[in-house]
């Protein structure tokens, strides 16, 4: 009778388990929306970034060099 019970507590934290590990990925999946997704770098800003700094340090090279 005791090996009976002892299998029934060992499945029951078998489920217990399984129930657990399936609570925690529903709840990642309900998270998911609200994470940020992290975005590759975008080469064309980057480009006009540097683009536009060059063109207003030649502004200001102009402007002081006269």
């Amino acid at each position: 009778m005791a090996e009976k019970d002892n299998s029934h507590q060992h499945d029951e934290s078998l489920v217990q388990q399984h129930a657990l590990k399936r609570l925690d990925k529903v709840e990642e999946e309900k998270q998911k929306p609200y994470k940020k997704k992290k975005e590759p770098i975008n080469f064309r800003s980057v480009f006009m970034t540097l683009l536009l700094m060059l063109v207003v340090g030649m502004m200001l090279i102009g402007y002081f060099v006269r």
